[in-house]
């Protein structure tokens, strides 16, 4: 059996495509100084997070509707004007709302500029490239089917688990690939570990809050955020 497990996650690694995608270049970065349990949603996208700095790349649209929570209640609804090629710094306080603090050109001679907040680099050695885009190396549609076909087909819930934790060894998946196997299982319990497993392999995690609506109890809800709310920001 672990032969066989093996061959697929194999078979599945060299079965694995890039996406492509064209990239929008435009960010947006929101510091919150309020404490509490703080989650930010740009559009269709949300973090959520206590550490009160919040990075969204690839913002869709250069007027996003940007909406804060604050334990689990809204406290601000508002839209912000962005500037393509362009990374937009924000800062939400009660006080002032939401206001733009700075606008930085993400791109310097063709090649990304930026470090992980609001500095730029100086020189080209040791220049980062820019982040992967959540729409980037996915597992492909093909590879994606061959695998929830074999979890479905797999009897008992100890066998799927391990080829799930088999194929993602070597494999990025997006929230609604992971949503569909985490459905394959009939119980929360095999569903809760899955999710925490699979969590590192989930390319758009700003996303992953959708994970909860596959289960049945609102105890395994709230054990996968807390899980999620206490892994290291990025």
């Amino acid at each position: 059996m672990k032969t066989l497990i093996l061959f697929i996650a194999a078979l599945l690694q060299t079965s694995l495509i890039f996406a492509q995608s064209s990239g929008t270049d435009t960010e947006l970065f929101i510091e919150v100084t309020e404490q509490g349990k703080i989650e930010i949603y740009v559009n269709d996208e949300h973090i959520g997070s206590s550490k009160g700095r919040f990075r969204f790349y690839d913002v869709e649209n250069t007027s996003p509707t940007v909406i804060v929570m604050r334990n689990n209640r809204q406290i601000a609804k508002t839209t912000i004007a962005l500037t393509r090629n362009s990374r937009t710094i924000a800062r939400y306080s009660n006080t002032n709302g939401l206001q733009v603090i700075k606008t930085l050109p993400i791109f310097d001679a063709n090649q990304y500029a930026l470090d992980d907040w609001d500095r730029m680099y100086d020189s080209t050695p040791g220049r980062p490239t820019r982040p992967t885009s959540p729409r980037e190396n996915v597992m492909n549609n093909q590879s994606f089917d061959q695998l929830l076909s074999m979890v479905k087909r797999t009897a008992f819930d100890s066998g799927k688990t391990k080829l799930i934790k088999n194929a993602l060894n070597s494999n990025k998946i997006s929230v609604s690939q992971l949503t569909a196997l985490v459905k394959a299982f009939d119980f929360d319990s095999p569903r809760l570990e899955v999710a925490k497993s699979a969590y590192d392999s989930v390319v758009d995690k700003q996303n992953y809050f959708k994970v909860t609506e596959v289960f049945d109890f609102d105890a395994k809800k709230d054990e996968l955020m807390d899980y999620i709310n206490k892994k290291p920001s990025k």
